[in-house]
């Protein structure tokens, strides 16, 4: 594969109300993080906007290397039996340099072998940064 360029990491909130469902995609590149969240309607009580994280260049750095290493061959696709009413569904994306990318679509129920080998260390770097306060709440709050 080619070289990572970036990493999305997006949610869909799951069958809710329509002014409290959002989607919130979290975008990684070499030189920054963005957040990103929207309502799904015009009456939304969803904090809505777009936050840019200063982020340590060695970190995404590390994080790219890391994951270009994985063998995606070994992640394979789980269906359930009998998928669940409603849920959450998160994606993971990677996007290599020669526009190619690789996605892990988390629909309820949905399971991928060894997907742990993308999605943890995804996870962590996302916990690890540090999110504006203004984006901390997904609600507006009163």
């Amino acid at each position: 594969m080619d070289d990572i360029s970036a990493i999305t990491h997006s949610i869909n909130s799951g069958t809710i109300l329509p002014e409290l469902q959002w989607h919130e995609a979290i975008v990684i590149t070499k030189d920054r993080v963005s957040l990103a969240r929207n309502g799904k309607v015009d009456e939304t009580q969803v904090n809505t906007g777009t936050w840019v994280i200063t982020v340590d260049e060695q970190e995404v750095e590390a994080l790219f290397q890391q994951l270009e290493k994985v063998d995606c061959s070994t992640i394979q696709r789980v269906e359930p039996e009998d998928a669940p009413d409603g849920g959450v569904t998160e994606t993971y994306t990677i996007t290599y340099g020669n526009g190619m990318e690789r996605s892990l679509v988390f629909e309820p129920g949905v399971t991928y072998t060894n997907s742990e080998l993308l999605v943890k260390p995804i996870q962590e770097f996302i916990q690890s940064q540090e999110i504006p306060d203004e984006a901390r709440n997904r609600y507006m709050v009163p």
